[in-house]
């Protein structure tokens, strides 16, 4: 078969199948060229899914007359000057294909009106043939209308989906380039609906309130962080803001929207623990490094980006978005609590003047973007508006918990104990069932411990106690699972079990990583074991070592075992130990994640239950705990531990106000 040269239509039309896949993709690129055109303000209008109809007009520099033409000719652009500049592009789009490729698969009509004419341009064009140009009057700025797509390529037309569906997509892409521009005022209408109104005051936590509400808004948790060239700043949704696919997951680079699985990875890394299994954080992040470390000429929609060294910038990224959750605590109250952040309805933007190019196209300005010099980039000042002031609670002392009679041993001894160590109380006595009951006088300790603690931690004063104290109002338990607080006008209402089991978590996992995961007992154990277990235990006493166990033969069948991992230096210990010595051919060959899996189940299983009654010094011991601890507020598992009840929703759920 000979060989031959394609015409110019054929080109186009397959130029058009690599960047025009559906309507999405066209008023992606349609607005992508408005924020580099400078805009502040942009519409997007679609009807019948955006496949029988499209406009985007904006309020950018507009096009010079002389060059609307010049403007439809293939691999035509004013972005680029030289090929230098493919590795350093600065811009959302580059390619100069989008609008040929556009209009040889559609009917376009393009008006624009450069500032400071008089009149504009109108233009007209049929499947990239029979080019009209006309002088008209039109508001500055660009308007671009496209219809009946793919009408010319009918094989394409019939694999777009439903119009309903279609128009979805064209929803959740503007979305996303409302969350990547908070300085533009995009407005989104859908047959006639408005959908999206953004701001455009230049907040993101106001951007991402214009797309998924006002309660994501609050809850988000902002990041923003440099390390060398690189930065990474936006807001964080875990804990009930997880959802169950990444498609809420919105990552830019440099200013541009992508596809990003290196940054999704660091992401679901670092929130590990912060949602539930099965779920995925949501986020808005923008990361920025210099140009020249990413390849954004990878793909014809430009969705996906290539990194020089994607394992260096991942472990960055990680460390930088770690840094959102610093200072944070399994309970937080006062200002600093999960959703304190209050977002209020700003006006707006209705009339739009010109802003220089600093101000509304920070990606086309090089001083935004960090060169590769290493040096630090200082970070902007936070977004979010400033935090209310929050009046204090009045000191109220604990209220005692009646009980008809003394409560058994729990889980919360070893806790207990070095509360009341802290508050100069029993130090160095073990705590018995009666000591745990404030109904009852405690008596003398027994002469002989069975375990020793070896984390012994400094007694704080008693003033930072009492005025931490202050801060809450226990009052009471509901279910015997659920503690309720009053604190800074709201309800709190912890799970004792997933708490404890937050708090256990972190002691276990922090000394596992020190290396001193073990107490020693006074008294060993003896363990009698079959033949194929003692085999299997002398073949692994490293392992076991590492778990945190210190066992030596004691005959031909028996083993002594003088440490224990400190999770188990209560009652049960025999089964536990045997549990283990099950599961010495998963801990041998267990990574750090499999450690943890492993830790998670130890925590859960040594945690106070739902349903195991507290005493009054057990409850504050808790919530004292969870006050210092610097944790997630969920449980290993990514459950909450906590639920705030404001006295707004409390009020409004009463009808007291509306």
């Amino acid at each position: 078969m000979p060989i031959r040269i394609l015409d110019a239509a054929t080109v186009g039309r397959i130029a058009a199948g690599e960047v025009v896949e559906r309507p999405s993709s066209v008023a992606k690129e349609l607005i992508e060229n408005a924020i580099d055109a400078g805009a502040t303000a942009i519409t997007v209008e679609i009807k019948g899914g955006g496949i029988d109809y499209l406009r985007v007009t904006d309020n950018g520099c507009g096009i010079e007359p002389n060059q609307v033409r010049l403007a439809f000719e293939n691999h035509a652009t004013s972005k680029l000057q030289s090929a230098e500049q493919l590795d350093d592009i600065r811009t959302l789009g580059f390619r100069g294909e989008a609008l040929p490729s556009i209009a040889s698969v559609s009917h376009v009509e393009l008006t624009t009106r450069v500032r400071g004419q008089d009149t504009g341009v109108k233009l007209n064009i049929d499947g990239g043939a029979d080019l009209r140009v006309r002088e008209t009057g039109c508001p500055e700025g660009t308007t671009f209308i496209m219809k009946d797509l793919f009408y010319n390529i009918p094989v394409r037309r019939a694999f777009l989906k439903k119009p309903g569906y279609e128009g979805g997509l064209v929803g959740d892409m503007v979305a996303r380039m409302i969350i990547g521009n908070p300085g533009v005022a995009v407005r989104y209408i859908n047959n006639g609906t408005n959908v999206y109104h953004s701001f455009g005051d230049g907040k993101l936590r106001h951007a991402v309130f214009a797309v998924y509400g006002k309660q994501t808004a609050e809850q988000m948790v902002a990041v923003d962080a440099v390390e060398g060239g690189t930065r990474i700043h936006g807001l964080i949704g875990v804990g009930e803001l997880a959802k169950s696919s990444r498609a809420h997951q919105a990552f830019f680079i440099n200013g541009r929207a992508v596809r990003c699985a290196m940054l999704s990875k660091a992401l679901e890394e670092v929130c590990r623990s912060r949602v539930t299994i099965g779920m995925y954080p949501m986020c808005a992040l923008n990361l920025v490094i210099p140009p020249t470390s990413v390849n954004v000429n990878v793909h014809p929609n430009k969705l996906e980006v290539r990194f020089k060294d994607e394992t260096t910038m991942r472990t960055v990224a990680e460390r930088l978005l770690a840094t959102a959750f610093e200072g944070e605590r399994v309970l937080m109250l006062g200002p600093d609590r999960p959703g304190s952040v209050r977002v209020d309805r700003v006006a707006t933007v209705r009339e739009i003047v010109p802003a220089p190019p600093e101000a509304s196209n920070p990606v086309a300005v090089n001083a935004k973007i960090p060169q590769d010099t290493g040096a630090p980039v200082a970070p902007t000042p936070e977004e979010a508006p400033p935090l209310p002031e929050v009046p204090s609670m009045p000191e109220v002392p604990p209220r005692p918990v009646k009980r008809e009679k003394p409560m058994q041993m729990s889980a919360f001894q070893q806790l207990v104990r070095e509360e009341l160590d802290k508050l100069g109380g029993t130090s160095g006595a073990v705590l018995r069932e009666d000591s745990l009951n404030p109904m009852v006088p405690p008596r003398e300790a027994p002469a002989k411990q069975t375990a020793v603690d070896s984390t012994a931690q400094e007694p704080e004063k008693p003033t930072t106690v009492a005025k931490r104290r202050s801060e809450y109002r226990v009052i009471g338990v509901v279910l015997k699972t659920y503690i309720l607080i009053e604190a800074d006008d709201s309800l709190v209402m912890i799970d004792q079990h997933a708490a404890h089991e937050r708090l256990q978590y972190e002691k276990f996992m922090a000394q596992l990583e020190a290396g001193r995961g073990s107490q020693q007992l006074l008294t060993p154990i003896v363990v009698r074991l079959s033949a194929r277990e003692m085999a299997l235990v002398q073949d692994n006493l490293e392992v076991l070592s590492d778990a945190g166990y210190a066992v030596e033969p004691f005959g031909e069948l028996d083993i002594q075992v003088r440490a224990v991992p400190f999770i188990l230096g209560r009652a049960e210990l025999r089964p536990a130990f045997m549990d283990t010595v099950e599961a010495l051919n998963r801990l041998r060959n267990a990574t750090i994640d499999l450690r943890q899996a492993e830790v998670m189940q130890m925590a859960c299983k040594s945690a106070v239950k739902g349903g195991d009654p507290l005493s009054a010094d057990e409850i504050d011991a808790l919530i004292t705990q969870m006050l210092e601890t610097g944790a997630p507020p969920t449980c290993p598992h990514g459950r909450p531990v906590m639920k705030v009840i404001t006295r707004r929703e409390l009020e409004k759920m009463f009808k007291r106000i509306q």
